[in-house]
């Protein structure tokens, strides 16, 4: 008998553990990336929804996350009720429920909608009292919600019960970092087992860079920085790698030799004003943009569209296209009429109106890899607003280096590189306050310093507002206080040989 050498063709199943191990190892990128490819062709396997979504709500976009895994929920409930599992089967697929369950509630927190994110919570603490990851969402939750001695006490009542202490200790970690006025005692005792969790054998790579970084937010507190380094410093290590510092630098020259105050005024542009409709912010993660788009929707008609991929697919599917990789492709300012650019502004508006569910909003769009695209943007969206997002490039650094950095960061696994592509960054921001506000030009590019957003937050209000042409009432700026950063980035100087690694590079330029 000949044997069957037809290859088999792999099940949805199949393609959704092959994503589930991206995720566990921590590469939610291409997890996120292989996810969406077999939504697109399994739009009705509950396992391919599900992944999908925990990928997008781990990459921060939380509204299509909870879609997906809303979606998703109700397609296991309906296959549950029907009775199509069997007993084997339905214990797995009630777990899987429940954990989606979960992870609605998570995102819902991530959002501000504690009400709806406690009521998910509810169900799926009701439906098995002890999963771990499940008590820990609510504490998180009741965290959030200002509640953290409620929260220590119910994840305290967790380990008490031997529920699986991992998710119980991350857990306990977030809220003490969290809580207001965290007892000394309780980190100390956090610290402690997590350091005795790090070094467990068997550990999958994301759920390892958990534990790390957590060892790593406890340590910080209390000021044993050798410590939080070393944990810091393991869980950057296991992060996907890959980045090439001096092709990127080639890189970024190549964009800020093309985009020339002269090449860009040779463009016909749109006749049509955006003027601040359109806010666009520049930078990248822990430089203050997130703080910068809370700010901004104090101001009235102004909403945070998130990270959306729109600018970079319409830039780059509707102009001339040279290859990169700070991009997948970077646009070039050749050989365009100002019908065309007229196009992209208007495709681009209404994506943003669409995100925004609504027309007539001032959108802000703060998706890290914007910033190549900045030179494009001003060309096809006349009088443009964009926010350059700063921060001392040492702590800067340090706090990319050290941070959770959900997406496709490759620097992030090295110091060197992060300093590298951190220093970009500002040559960047440096070229386009030079080549954008050329009267030629007219986008406006206005600075904001980190450290200036952390201790007079009300004073950047009226610095965005006045940008805007919005004037800041004292209900807008009310609440609005000085705040201590954190972590790392926070106090530089105490990470030894890190902050002079860093030193000794910037002071190279």
């Amino acid at each position: 008998m000949q044997p069957n050498t037809q290859q088999q063709q792999p099940t949805p199943k199949d393609f959704f553990e092959q994503a589930k191990r991206l995720l566990a190892v921590g590469d939610v990128f291409e997890a996120s990336k292989r996810a969406g490819k077999l939504r697109a062709h399994f739009p009705e396997e509950p396992p391919i929804l599900a992944i999908h979504g925990f990928t997008l709500a781990k990459l921060g976009a939380h509204g299509p996350a909870i879609a997906d895994m809303r979606k998703s929920l109700r397609l296991t409930l309906q296959s549950l009720e029907d009775g199509d599992e069997d007993d084997q089967s339905r214990p797995r697929v009630v777990d899987q429920y429940v954990h989606l369950q979960t992870e609605i509630g998570r995102s819902l927190t991530a959002l501000g909608e504690f009400e709806d994110a406690m009521d998910e919570i509810e169900l799926a603490i009701a439906m098995d009292p002890d999963r771990a990851d499940t008590v820990s969402a609510k504490a998180e939750l009741l965290s959030a919600m200002g509640q953290s001695d409620e929260a220590v006490a119910l994840l305290e009542d967790g380990l008490a019960r031997k529920l699986d202490e991992i998710p119980l200790m991350i857990g306990m970690a977030k809220v003490l970092d969290e809580a207001p006025n965290a007892d000394e005692v309780r980190m100390k005792a956090c610290a402690e087992k997590l350091g005795v969790l790090c070094d467990e054998v068997g550990l999958a790579a994301g759920e390892l860079m958990s534990i790390l970084r957590a060892h790593g937010t406890m340590c910080d507190h209390l000021g044993e920085y050798s410590d939080a380094y070393n944990s810091f410093r393991r869980a950057a290590k296991l992060r996907r790698g890959g980045y090439n510092a001096e092709l990127h630098a080639k890189i970024a020259n190549k964009i800020m030799g093309q985009w020339t105050p002269d090449r860009i005024a040779k463009l016909v542009r749109p006749e049509i004003e955006i003027g601040a409709r359109r806010v666009l912010l520049a930078g990248s993660s822990m430089s203050g943009m997130v703080e910068v788009e809370a700010l901004l929707e104090r101001l009235p008609d102004a909403i945070a569209v998130g990270p959306i991929e729109s600018l970079g697919m319409i830039c780059t599917t509707g102009m001339n296209s040279a290859k990169g990789v700070l991009r997948a492709v970077v646009p070039t300012p050749d050989g365009h009429r100002g019908d065309q650019l007229a196009k992209l502004a208007g495709t681009y508006s209404s994506h943003c109106d669409t995100a925004a569910q609504m027309g007539g909003m001032i959108t802000i769009d703060s998706h890290p890899h914007n910033l190549p695209l900045m030179g494009a943007a001003a060309s096809a969206l006349r009088g443009v607003r964009i926010i350059n997002c700063r921060r001392d490039p040492i702590e800067h650094a340090l706090a990319i280096y050290c941070g959770e950095m959900a997406g496709n960061h490759p620097y992030a696994g090295d110091l060197l590189a992060t300093a590298a592509y951190v220093k970009d960054c500002d040559r960047m921001m440096d070229h386009w306050i030079e080549a954008l506000n050329d009267e030629r030009v007219g986008a406006k590019v206005i600075d904001v310093q980190y450290e200036q957003l952390m201790n007079d937050p009300v004073a950047v209000l009226h610095q965005l507002g006045d940008a805007l042409g919005v004037a800041v009432s004292d209900d807008m700026a009310a609440g609005l206080e000085a705040t201590r950063a954190k972590g790392p980035g926070s106090h530089a100087s105490e990470y030894g040989s890190a902050s002079k690694t860093l030193r000794e590079f910037f002071a190279g330029d």
